[in-house]
């Protein structure tokens, strides 16, 4: 059976794993990014792919931020890893690495998992939202990933959350739904410190009743279920998939159906669009290694 070296590269660090082609995983684990600069950052890559070279690797497929043309592994942008962009990485490793390279944005891959054997199984349209510092995001139309005319398709973060207002990152969906919006919602109820409370603090309190962190994450998803609705009214999708850490905490989701309900319970039958399914993403920290294997497998070949 055919080996694959997959790569999800983020903000602190690079995960990394060798799947079969049915996502099998035979061997995990994680190291550092490299802020030093491009040349650390291939050497990085070089010395993942000889660790597991005596495996007949067959390609090497990643994930990473960024706006990236997945077709042939141009990084147009790279998010934090500044040395990355204006680079076509699969020309320069190509120069050191002697099977094929893929790379695919980091949230899209995460929807091409969804669609190959998790949420979005069967879909026709759908958006997969990533809930993190910012939100990604990823739309699928006709049962394909949707990446627009500029590969930037699904860059949810920067829609205004302010239409009253000139556009500014003050007051985008990023600030308003990032998750340390959540946990500050969550300091301001308790007089807290924000820095000493975090998700999981948050989500324990939740789950033993705590009525602060319950109002505070009922607060956070108002803004979630507005931009949902908004973007139904746009892309009319039968599914919303919500991924990211604290897309496994079956409380948000309640909460989160909840809310669009009752915001949409005033317009029932007024309104043009249909409230979708909301579900929460299948695959945790292998959904964007999962979806770079899938770019490689269906999508390059």
């Amino acid at each position: 059976m055919a080996n694959y070296l997959t790569i999800d590269v983020g903000g602190t660090n690079i995960k990394y794993a060798v799947m079969d082609e049915n996502a099998e995983i035979a061997d995990k684990g994680e190291i550092p990014t490299p802020y030093e600069g491009l040349e650390v950052f291939i050497d990085t890559i070089v010395s993942l792919y000889e660790k597991y070279a005596d495996q007949d690797i067959k390609a090497v497929a990643m994930s990473a931020p960024g706006k990236i043309d997945s077709s042939c592994g141009y990084f147009y942008t790279s998010g934090a890893l500044k040395y990355v962009s204006g680079v076509n990485l699969a020309e320069r490793l190509a120069e050191r690495i002697p099977v094929p390279f893929a790379a695919e944005n980091d949230a899209k891959a995460a929807a091409l998992a969804e669609l190959w054997m998790g949420s979005m199984h069967g879909i026709t349209n759908g958006a997969v939202i990533v809930l993190g510092t910012g939100i990604g995001g990823a739309l699928i139309f006709d049962g394909k990933l949707y990446r627009g005319s500029t590969f930037a398709a699904g860059e949810f973060s920067v829609i205004s959350s302010r239409l009253d207002k000139p556009y500014s990152t003050q007051c985008n969906w990023a600030g308003q739904n990032g998750v340390g919006s959540l946990v500050k919602a969550y300091a301001e109820r308790i007089d807290a410190d924000p820095k000493e409370l975090n998700g999981r603090i948050l989500f324990s309190k939740a789950n033993e009743g705590d009525e602060m962190a319950l109002d505070a994450i009922r607060y956070y998803c108002i803004g979630l279920a507005t931009g949902i609705i908004s973007l139904q009214s746009i892309i009319d999708v039968q599914r919303v998939s919500i991924g990211g850490g604290i897309s496994r905490q079956p409380i948000l989701l309640d909460i989160l159906r909840e809310v669009i309900a009752e915001l949409n319970a005033p317009y029932e039958g007024q309104m043009p669009y249909t409230i979708p399914d909301i579900q929460p993403c299948s695959f945790g920290n292998d959904a964007n290694m999962i979806g770079a294997l899938y770019h490689y497998l269906y999508e390059m070949n």
